[in-house]
This record gives structure tokens, C-alpha cells and sequence, in this order.
């Protein structure tokens, strides 16, 4: 009876210790749970990540050359993206809004990774043949697909298909239309090496060169455009840090950064002004005399 009684207590004991030892462990899984949780809640409180700020870049003073790619997203966009991060240089998309949905995230990289993103309407018609409507339709629907995609980012720049535009377009499309100094035709040859050629050779200070991300050939020319304008000693921008300093006007078209006007001369100032100069008086041209009685 007492040895009965012994291994009830026993028994008793051990299944009060496992109960409190399953206990322990269902507060620390309670507690991990917490704990992640309050992880996800605080991951999901943290602000977003923002773009790149515009860099302060003296085009004045720097030769300065804007490399941009038209009718993107496409599959060769971020093979070129990882080409332009390696070399260290920002570029400019203009982006076709039917081929944003297809690509999202490639919009996200170019802004995050410090690009520039302009608008390029909606599936690439000629602007000037159509209504003030249709027009306003294309970028409004361009502006909305780059917005979504690249997380709030709006373009405030436009290149309108074909460089095709008029007083009417411009009013319509209400931002700065960006046209090109150096037309790589890129489309039409679809030849690495030309392209290479040409990208290198052709561009000036203050140059806008234009290309298309849609073809591989174009991409693959890049890294060689690069080294060579380099070389050149050219600093590489976006758009907008082209024409830092610049008022641009909304309906205007810009194809390059032209260079600041000399300014004037000093007006003469000395007191009397020197014989000869603007402004002092100029030298008598006396007509020889002739002999009486001739």
C-alpha cells in the first residue's frame, strides 16, 4: 500500500515537472511569435526607399554628354542597366507605357539606380496627326504606368515619337520635349560596330545621343561608347542635369545644352577716351589742300 502510494506521488511529480516544462516552451514559442511579428509590423513601418537625389553638375564648365534610350522596357534593359551601374554612369529612358506592364520592375531599377525617366507616349504614334485628346490620352496613360511602376516617381520630360511635333503638341503635352544632337539610327542598321562608331565619334559638349534599348545590338555596342567618350573625357548626365541651371520651357523642343554667350566688353571709361576708341573720338581725315589756281 505505502509503495502504491510512493508511485503516485511519483508519478505525480514527473507530470507536474513536464507540464511546466511544455509550459516554458509554449510562452517561448508565444514570445518568438511576438517577436516576429513585431519584426514584420516594424518592416512594414519602415519608409520606402527613395531614388537617387539629381546630382549638382557644372555643364558650363564640364563636358557633358547625355546618353538616352528609347521604346523601353524590353528584355535587353536590364542587361544595359547592369552595364551602365559597372561603368558608374546615369542615363535617360523614355519609356513606351504599353511596355511598362511587361517589365515593372526594370522601371524600378532605372529610378532607383539614379536614372532618369521621361515619358515617350503610350504605343508610339505620330502626336502631330492626331487630337488634342488623343495626344492628352497617350501621355496621361504613360504618366500613370511609369508612376505605378516606379513607385511614385512622374516623369517631367517628354520625347515625342519621331521628334514629330508643333505648337499644338507642346500645349497639349505640357512638359519640355527633349529631342537629340546625335541620331545613332541605331533601329534602322542594327550593327554593333556602326553603332559604336558613331556613338563615339559624333557626340559634342552639351550632346544628346540617342538610342533604343529595344535592340540588343544597341546594348551591346554600350560598354565600347562608353570607354571611348571617356577617353574623350566626357562626363556622362541625365537630361535634367544637362540642363541644370536652365529654365526649360513646357511645349519647347531642346536637342542639346548650348554654351553660355561671351559676355560683352566693358564699355571704355576713360576720361578723356583715347583717340581710336568706340568711344572717344576718332582720328580727323583731313583732305589735302589744293594750290590756289588750279
Amino acid at each position: 500500500m505505502v509503495r502504491t502510494r510512493n508511485f503516485a506521488l511519483i508519478a505525480a511529480a514527473l507530470l507536474l515537472v513536464s507540464g511546466c516544462g511544455h509550459t516554458e516552451k509554449k510562452q517561448a514559442r508565444t514570445a518568438g511569435h511576438r517577436l516576429s511579428a513585431g519584426g514584420k509590423a516594424r518592416a512594414a513601418q519602415a519608409p520606402p526607399q527613395r531614388p537617387p537625389a539629381q546630382r549638382k553638375i557644372d555643364c558650363d564648365r564640364l563636358k557633358c554628354v547625355a546618353l538616352t534610350f528609347d521604346d523601353g522596357p524590353g528584355p535587353y534593359t536590364n542587361g544595359l542597366l547592369d552595364v551602365l551601374k559597372k561603368e558608374g554612369v546615369r542615363a535617360t529612358f523614355f519609356i513606351i507605357g504599353q511596355n511598362v506592364h511587361g517589365f515593372p520592375s526594370a522601371v524600378r531599377r532605372e529610378v532607383m539606380e539614379g536614372h532618369e525617366v521621361g515619358d515617350h507616349s503610350w504605343d508610339h504614334p505620330q502626336l502631330t496627326a492626331m487630337s488634342p485628346a488623343a495626344v492628352k490620352s497617350q501621355i496621361q496613360r504613360t504618366q500613370d504606368a511609369i508612376t505605378r511602376a516606379s513607385g511614385g516617381v512622374k516623369p517631367t520630360i517628354m520625347r515625342p515619337p519621331y521628334g514629330a511635333t508643333n505648337k499644338r503638341v507642346g500645349q497639349t503635352i505640357g512638359m519640355p520635349l527633349i529631342l537629340w544632337s546625335v541620331d545613332t539610327e541605331d533601329w534602322r542598321y542594327l550593327n554593333t560596330a556602326r553603332d559604336t562608331r558613331v556613338g563615339i565619334k559624333e557626340p559634342k559638349p552639351g550632346g544628346i545621343i540617342l538610342f533604343h534599348d529595344i535592340h540588343k545590338p544597341s546594348v551591346k555596342a554600350i560598354p565600347a561608347v562608353i570607354e571611348g567618350l571617356k577617353k574623350r573625357g566626357f562626363t556622362f548626365v541625365t537630361v535634367s542635369e544637362l540642363f541644370e541651371g536652365r529654365q526649360l520651357t513646357p511645349g519647347q523642343t531642346y536637342s542639346e545644352r548650348m554654351p553660355p554667350k561671351p559676355a560683352s566688353p566693358a564699355p571704355v571709361t576713360a576720361s578723356p577716351p583715347p583717340t581710336g576708341s568706340p568711344a572717344g573720338p576718332q582720328p580727323s581725315q583731313s583732305r589735302p589742300q589744293q594750290a590756289e589756281g588750279h
